[in-house]
């Protein structure tokens, strides 16, 4: 008996911009991707490194950043046919960087990730989606980032599965930003106190 291959997604054939960083989790998302989108562009980016040129001159349907951090441009993502999105490793209430380190010295008893869509300023744009767990027992700066990790992954699997591939309209949440954007500076600066001061604590581990 024959068998016929099921068509294609309509959103399996957009043309998809995925920025990622350098860890696993990113890894692990470009694999997966690789496999559902036909025409998809990556670009790994770190701190430190130059502005890819590939995302200067790109055009296409999507843009998704993952776990990037790499700042996109309103004129460059506004390119995005039919959306920029953002998967941001903390809740709602935590803009910018360093969240773990936080959640874990304010002994905070949930955390989350955020899908939002891009917007001219870092951390501002309407919310899609935020997912919040419990934060185990003993957990640490290190490990809380392991466990956002993995749920933000899921995240992201869902958001393209659910909405993306098949063409549906993203969510709106109704939850809002934080007030307060948490920058690199800050964070290393507090960081370098606290390793002073409260060497042992389990937000350094």
């Amino acid at each position: 008996m024959a068998h016929t291959q099921a068509p294609a997604a309509p959103g399996s054939q957009d043309k998809v911009l995925l920025i990622v960083c350098t860890m696993i989790w990113c890894d692990l998302g470009v694999e997966w991707a690789r496999t559902v989108f036909e025409n998809l562009d990556v670009v790994y980016w770190d701190p430190g490194d130059p502005y890819p040129a590939l995302v200067e001159e790109w055009e296409g349907d999507w843009i998704i950043s993952y776990r990037g951090d790499l700042i996109i441009r309103e004129e460059i993502f506004t390119r995005a046919r039919k959306g920029a999105i953002n998967f941001h490793p903390a809740p709602p209430r935590h803009r910018g960087l360093g969240s773990q380190y936080y959640a874990i010295y304010s002994q905070a008893p949930d955390f989350g990730t955020t899908v939002h869509h891009m917007a001219k300023s870092v951390d501002t744009g309407k919310i899609i989606r935020a997912d919040y767990f419990n934060i185990a027992p003993g957990e640490t700066g290190s490990s809380l980032r392991l466990h956002v990790g993995a749920v933000c992954l899921a995240q992201f699997y869902d958001i393209v599965t659910d909405y993306i591939l098949p063409g549906k309209p993203l969510p709106e949440s109704t939850e809002t930003w934080g007030d307060r954007l948490y920058t690199n500076k800050e964070l290393f600066a507090w960081l370098d106190r606290l390793k002073v001061e409260e060497p042992d604590h389990p937000c350094l581990r």
